[in-house]
């Protein structure tokens, strides 16, 4: 039996398969870019590159010659940056993409799938703390205020479906990412990183003048993750037995750190004290942020 995780090129997708491959599981990689990168290629029992999730029947083709999956993560979806830039072709990658999945696997009578939601999902109603999956299944029309909330809340609405017709859909919400990889993505909280990294220059050049550009509200109050604890929550998530899985249509926010771009400069400045900053707000990174002050 194998896992067959789509978008395998991604920054979750790039991590989960280290993480999969290192206790010993089969993995097919499937992705849109004509090769995967070194650094998982030699960990994958099969690569499917050049695979457009837009596309059913490519989709119908991977699980016909793949008949021994058992597990599915679809990770195919763009940024929330992105989804701003072009939301036409995010919806067809995020939820066309998942519909083509959904049925591929429905005919190939492959039951379990993982999606991961993320905090954009969240619209300005949210509870400001302790706020859960639940909510979101409680209150599914309320609006998120941006495309990828939506989008979202529409694979959403698939995997209910996809459930409710004897399938076994899961999905984790995910806050922002902390980690230390020289590329990530395009993502609201890849500030974060992005002024660590300003602050180690500054470190090297004490008379710099250069002050790091922040994309988002200073008071705005962010959730987070450590990489590694986000790859143990997924590979939980994956391997927990359906009756423990007790949350409405089995969604899960993965729990972190939160924190204002505010506070992250001033624990920077303890050990950098000439770190400046400008606010230069990026109007596409703020859409749909909701957990403010």
């Amino acid at each position: 039996m194998s896992v067959l995780v789509i978008g395998a090129a991604g920054a979750v997708g790039k991590r989960l398969i280290g993480a999969l491959a290192a206790r010993g599981e089969r993995i097919v990689a499937v992705d849109k870019a004509p090769q995967l990168p070194d650094s998982i290629r030699h960990l994958v029992m099969h690569a499917e590159t050049n695979a457009d999730v837009r596309n059913f029947y490519t989709m119908q083709r991977l699980f016909k010659r793949h008949r021994f999956v058992h597990t599915v993560w679809n990770l195919a979806a763009p940024l929330s940056v992105e989804t701003a830039v072009n939301p036409k072709v995010a919806e067809q990658v995020t939820i066309n993409g998942m519909r083509n999945v959904l049925w591929a696997m429905y005919e190939a009578r492959v039951k379990k799938i993982l999606f991961t939601d993320s905090i954009g999902s969240f619209g300005s109603l949210a509870p400001r703390e302790n706020c859960t999956a639940r909510w979101l299944t409680e209150h599914p029309l309320q609006d998120p205020g941006s495309d990828y909330g939506r989008q979202k809340r529409g694979v959403r609405r698939l995997l209910k479906e996809f459930w409710m017709s004897g399938g076994d859909p899961r999905w984790a919400v995910l806050p922002g990412v902390l980690h230390s990889e020289a590329a990530w993505g395009n993502g609201t909280t890849e500030y974060a990183l992005e002024a660590l990294l300003f602050a180690a220059k500054r470190l090297s050049a004490p008379s710099s003048q250069e002050k790091f550009a922040c994309p988002i509200q200073p008071d705005v109050r962010l959730p987070m993750i450590f990489v590694d604890d986000l790859t143990r929550g997924l590979l939980s998530l994956q391997d927990a037995p359906e009756s423990q899985l007790r949350e409405p249509e089995r969604g899960y926010a993965l729990p972190g750190v939160s924190f204002t771009a505010e506070e992250l400069f001033k624990e920077i400045r303890y050990h950098v004290p000439n770190f400046e900053y400008d606010v230069q707000i990026n109007e596409n990174m703020c859409l749909g942020l909701w957990l403010v002050p």
